[in-house]
């Protein structure tokens, strides 16, 4: 039964969602109802490639996602777990590009993130599949890994649940109440539930569900497709490291046996449609055509690619930010709101990390990582412009494996 009151409101149990339910739980506050329009751990949670990657341009960022790794190694599902640690390499297919990583290297060092360059031998001992034509080396972060995302959100599901936090599937917000300019209550299909503090983790719906209180949240749906291959005999039994080429605009990772690959195509489509109401709204047609172009680059780079069956095809739409940068924090505007989303295709290497900083933030008044340049008002009108939020975010995607100076 829905209860009348709850401290807290969290709308998705994505990764997010809840992650930020158990840190919640985990630091005492256990007067926490999350919501979910369809059923646990649906939406983009359900269909993630699930490559964890730590590295990221700013140290903050790298504190949060080493966060995450350190959550993931303890979760499990009936004594399954949901995160493999088996590193990640990051190619340099141009001089260009090793210089980067060489940069990218000292910048780990000074985040406290370790990562080794590695030459293209080391590339191929540990990826024997690779084709190391322009390959000038790599950048190995040992502690990256793979992540099944439905165990991981589900041990914490099941962990706050335990603690006392109560989830409920199959409930849509209808409203959002104010009083004095501040949230009220939620009224939902199941019931209005009055509370002080609103959090808004529902991924591509974050827009619609803030929308409600009078509140822009500035991120884009963007259609990110990946395939997964057959089993390949020459990896049969190895764990593989995840494989970023991004000279090619492309990532793959040991899936099953095979390789589950994608990247970030220079022409990407954002989703303008109506989200269709189904159970995988999140999941569109996938497009052969418009996909061409990565799987012929990741097969130059891995020619077994080329010669096995592809299994499985996904494209999922994804929320993708005018900066790149995830949303997260309070609301100026509407006092007790508060958004996490945005997460531009990282949200799994993120969750546990957002979790525990939003946790804090709401408890603490502020977290122990500063994220205060990733608020999801620092764009202030112009989060609700809608021709800048899809352009700049169409521009982020399209430009996400360039090489930054």
């Amino acid at each position: 039964m829905m209860p009348q009151h709850a401290r807290i409101v969290i709308v998705g149990s994505g990764i997010a969602g809840a992650s930020i339910a158990l840190h919640l739980a985990r630091l005492g506050w256990r007067d926490v109802v999350v919501l979910e329009q369809g059923e646990p751990v649906s939406g983009t949670t359900s269909h993630a490639p699930g490559l964890i990657g730590q590295l990221r341009a700013d140290a903050s960022l790298v504190k949060l996602l080493m966060y995450s790794v350190s959550l993931y190694r303890t979760l499990r599902v009936d004594g399954q777990p949901g995160f493999f640690e088996d590193g990640g390499i990051r190619l340099a297919s141009s001089k260009e590009r090793l210089e980067e990583i060489r940069r990218q290297a000292a910048f780990a060092s000074a985040a406290g993130l370790e990562a080794h360059l590695i030459g293209p031998r080391e590339v191929k001992e540990r990826f024997p599949l690779v084709n190391l034509d322009g390959v000038e080396g790599g950048l190995l972060v040992p502690s990256d890994g793979s992540a099944t995302a439905p165990i991981l959100a589900r041990a914490m599901i099941n962990e706050a649940t335990a603690l006392g936090v109560a989830f409920h599937a199959r409930t849509r917000v209808q409203a959002i109440e104010k009083t004095a300019g501040r949230v009220r209550a939620v009224v939902t299909s199941a019931g209005r539930i009055e509370t002080e503090t609103l959090v808004v983790a529902c991924g591509i719906w974050s827009p619609l569900v803030a929308g409600m209180a009078g509140v822009a949240v500035p991120l884009v749906p963007i259609e990110h497709q990946y395939v997964v291959t057959a089993p390949i005999a020459e990896i049969a039994g190895r764990e593989l490291p995840n494989l970023r080429d991004p000279d090619k605009l492309v990532y793959m990772r040991e899936k099953d046996g095979g390789l589950s690959l994608g990247g970030y195509e220079p022409n990407p489509r954002p989703f303008r449609g109506v989200i269709p109401d189904r159970a995988d709204p999140t999941v569109q047609e996938f497009d052969g055509g418009h996909f061409d172009q990565l799987l012929r680059a990741a097969t130059q780079r891995v020619p077994a690619i080329g010669s096995v069956e592809l299994t499985r095809r996904v494209n999922g739409l994804e929320s993708f930010t005018p900066d790149g940068g995830f949303l997260l924090g309070p609301s100026r505007d509407v006092p007790g709101l508060w958004v996490a989303c945005g997460f531009c295709a990282h949200g799994i290497s993120g969750g546990g990390g957002v979790g525990r900083v939003i946790a804090e933030w709401i408890v603490n008044g502020q977290p122990s990582i500063d994220v205060s340049h990733l608020r999801f008002d620092r764009f202030g009108s112009r989060a609700s412009d809608r021709q800048f939020v899809e352009r700049s975010a169409v521009q982020t995607y399209s430009t996400y494996y360039s090489i930054q100076q």
